[in-house]
């Protein structure tokens, strides 16, 4: 059963298929875009279909949907689910509020390859985003979680204004489809509810809540949640030193 599905899935209309198949996902291609199918325990997010349990897919099977409902191989997936939105981002004024609690429960570097020593990546947004895109290993590469986070404190900063010019960094960075499409979502000010949570807390100065929040970043991926943690703390400090 179709339980919840992220704003960003493209449930109006139009024909796709499987595009890859993992143990706790199942990405998905239509024509408004990527999602991914997810069980009901993993955390909302604006690309996110959850369902009760993940369905037997194998890569290049049909997806359909129709009237906002989801079909899977030929199936209907029954059930018409409620749409999970992302919570408003803080206002920018608290960017040094959310930099000071998050610098002090944060406990981590990404791993980008670089070997040795470090990087200072250019102050330049689309610059950094040439340099960190694709880099790295995972699902979705370190460089990638941590430009997501970049893209959420820009558009925290900016504001809705800023919106298509941060799509169009996120839409043209050298990765793969489905960091591409996160990164977009990132880029309307949409990420992980885990995210808007470990936001709000630090927003507030409250240590208990964030650490809270790193702590559930922590189970997500190999280090994918971290990392993206770790892109925001470097945008809101306006700091990005990789080593």
């Amino acid at each position: 059963m179709l339980l919840r599905v992220g704003e960003g899935v493209p449930l109006d209309g139009g024909s796709g298929r499987v595009v890859a198949v993992f143990r706790r996902a199942v990405y998905a291609s239509l024509p408004g875009g990527l999602f991914a199918l997810v069980g009901p325990d993993a955390e909302p997010g604006p690309l996110h279909a959850h369902v009760t349990r993940l369905p037997e897919l194998s890569t290049g099977d049909a997806v359909r949907a129709s009237g906002g409902r989801l079909y899977l191989a030929g199936r209907p997936v029954p059930g018409r689910p409620v749409t999970w939105r992302a919570p408003p981002l803080p206002d920018p004024d608290r960017i040094a509020a959310i930099a000071r609690t998050l610098g002090r429960v944060l406990d981590h570097e990404p791993d980008l390859g670089l070997g040795t020593g470090a990087a200072q990546l250019p102050a330049d947004f689309g610059a950094a985003a040439a340099a960190l895109a694709g880099r790295g290993a995972g699902l979705t590469p370190a460089g990638d979680d941590v430009l997501a986070g970049l893209l959420l404190v820009a558009r925290m900063r900016a504001g809705p204004a800023a919106e298509p010019s941060l799509v169009g960094v996120a839409e043209t960075c050298r990765t793969h489809d489905l960091s591409r499409a996160f990164l977009a979502q990132a880029a309307r000010g949409r990420s992980l509810a885990v995210v808007h949570d470990l936001l709000a807390a630090c927003a507030e100065g409250d240590d208990g809540a964030a650490s809270r929040a790193v702590a559930r970043l922590a189970g997500i991926g190999h280090t994918s949640g971290l990392d993206l943690a770790y892109g925001v703390l470097a945008g809101c400090t306006e700091k990005v030193v990789i080593t």
